[in-house]
């Protein structure tokens, strides 16, 4: 079949027009070349002035008490009303928020630590110089970077957190990693055990008023016994020792549960149960984390290159509008 004169004549006028563009390109190769070369050039500066960043990470998981039964201490304030006045027996804490949180990041900020910097050590406002106008100011600036500089993420099916610390210096970011699950440890154990004082308190708060209780039941159904010796035959008599005794009994029953409960909550007190567990602690890193600075220099010479072409290719249609304009001007003349 012969070919559309018409079709073959745009096409090559279109082969004509990309040679044509290729050329007006190749006519500007040297602008093109030094560009992307000082784009290249200054990738490298950058990536070298860039201060190095080292990242360390500790793994965890937090115990949970989910499907333990509660203690016998907690039923029997539930059963006398008393719910209320009892603490859970669990401390429900949040690693992520812990890791956020002021008094958590004001220990690590004060700390001094050693570093290959300094003599001497120092903690990290100091090393990372920071200035204000105030020492507020200053733990304000300071606060916010080491916000920034600490991430958690988190597995949800496993629930395993990762910590991830970013420092200047390899052995600083292992020793602030592992330093934070530290001080995550002491924070929850220490609310463990207030939440156990307060338990042992009002243990010991319900074991005076079921002692003075139970010393009135037993001095009623001592006197009833001194007042009726012979109630063989006196319903009423045998059913009122009846109600005296069993109210004797269930205070005794009340009382040794208490006792042992105070037991229990004395041995808590004194036992460190952990609830942080540490999967993996962090380790001093071998590789800095940032700048990556193979990648930064790629990225600079193609996008060097891609913006010289651009300018090359803006410079074209700049100068065919002038022209264009130009003739328009002398047609019009």
């Amino acid at each position: 079949m012969a070919e559309n004169p018409t079709q073959t004549a745009n096409q090559n006028k279109d082969e004509i027009d990309l040679l044509e563009v290729f050329l007006k390109i190749w006519a500007y190769k040297r602008f093109i070349i030094i560009f992307t070369a000082l784009v290249a050039i200054g990738a490298i500066v950058y990536s070298l002035v860039q201060e190095p960043q080292y990242e360390a990470s500790v793994k965890l998981y937090r115990k949970t008490s989910e499907g333990q039964a509660p203690s016998r201490i907690q039923g029997l304030a539930a059963q006398f009303g008393m719910g209320g006045a009892l603490p859970g027996g669990s401390t429900q804490f949040s690693i992520e928020d812990l890791v956020n949180s002021r008094r958590i990041n004001q220990k690590i900020l004060l700390k001094k630590w050693e570093t290959k910097e300094y003599d001497e050590p120092k903690n990290l406002i100091e090393y990372w110089q920071i200035e204000a106008e105030t020492e507020e100011e200053k733990f304000q600036n300071a606060l916010k970077k080491i916000n920034e500089l600490i991430s958690v993420s988190i597995n949800e099916e496993t629930q395993l957190h990762n910590i991830t610390v970013m420092m200047p210096e390899a052995q600083l970011a292992a020793d602030v990693a592992n330093h934070l699950t530290t001080l995550i440890e002491e924070y929850v154990q220490n609310e463990q055990k207030t939440t156990t004082k307060q338990n042992l308190r009002y243990i010991e708060k319900r074991l005076e008023t079921v002692k003075k209780e139970l010393t009135r039941a037993e001095e009623e159904l001592k006197r009833f016994r001194k007042s009726n010796r012979a109630i063989q035959d006196s319903p009423e008599l045998q059913m009122e020792q009846g109600r005296l005794q069993r109210q004797v009994t269930i205070k005794q029953e009340v009382y040794l549960t208490l006792q042992k409960e105070r037991e229990m909550a004395e041995i808590e007190l004194v036992k460190e149960t952990p609830v942080i567990n540490v999967l993996d602690d962090a380790i001093k890193p071998e590789q800095r984390a940032k700048p990556k600075r193979k990648l930064i220099v790629i990225v600079g010479t193609f996008a060097g290159f891609f913006l010289s072409l651009l300018v090359v290719v803006l410079l074209y249609v700049w100068k065919y509008v002038r022209s264009e304009m130009a003739k328009r001007e002398e047609e019009a003349k």
